[in-house]
């Protein structure tokens, strides 16, 4: 499944639930994103591979997906984890650094319970929090969530809109690297 995403995403063909311009816009990211090229990316938030795709068509070397639900894959290249895994491995030193973040529509979630995830109003600022401390100085986050300046909200339990407030403490210790382009604004930042 995951190499016929890629081939359907160099072919401009590969389907997700955000269509066609938002794939796009993640990987004109991905383009930018320091790290990327021949690195280990931690990937967070995806029910389907469809963001791992475009992370391996731009020449990532391994990737880990960090997900509530436990997801089984038999990419080569694509491993999964669960939270509660991921913690430990961090603790035992057996998870290791990370060239590059990838996330895209998945944090706005973090915190509010949708997805089994315990309730903390913090919840989606720890999680970039967490992946600035697994990550590689000078490694990337590409992250894409959605975006009003002068709108900012949360759709409980839905999701969070971030805005001109929110957003700085969401990318807290992060520089931005690259300005990017679609509907859940996909920027790059640098550690």
């Amino acid at each position: 499944m995951i190499e016929k995403n890629i081939k359907e995403a160099k072919a401009q063909k590969l389907f997700s639930p955000y269509g066609l311009a938002e794939i796009n816009a993640l990987r004109d990211g991905l383009k930018h994103a320091p790290g990327i090229q021949d690195g280990r990316v931690l990937v967070i938030g995806s029910e389907r591979p469809w963001a791992e795709a475009c992370v391996l068509e731009a020449g990532a070397r391994e990737i880990l997906t960090l997900e509530y639900g436990k997801i089984i894959s038999t990419h080569p290249k694509v491993k999964t984890i669960v939270p509660l895994d991921f913690r430990m491995r961090f603790l035992n030193n057996t998870l290791g650094e990370f060239d590059a973040v990838v996330t895209f529509s998945s944090v706005e979630h973090s915190g509010l319970g949708r997805y089994g995830d315990a309730l903390n109003p913090w919840g989606d600022i720890i999680a970039i929090a967490r992946a600035w401390c697994v990550t590689k100085p000078k490694g990337s986050l590409t992250l894409g969530v959605e975006y009003k300046y002068e709108g900012e909200y949360i759709a409980f339990n839905a999701h969070r809109y971030y805005g001109k407030i929110r957003y700085p403490y969401l990318t807290t210790n992060w520089k931005q690297y690259y300005k990017g382009i679609g509907t859940q604004l996909v920027h790059v930042f640098v550690k």
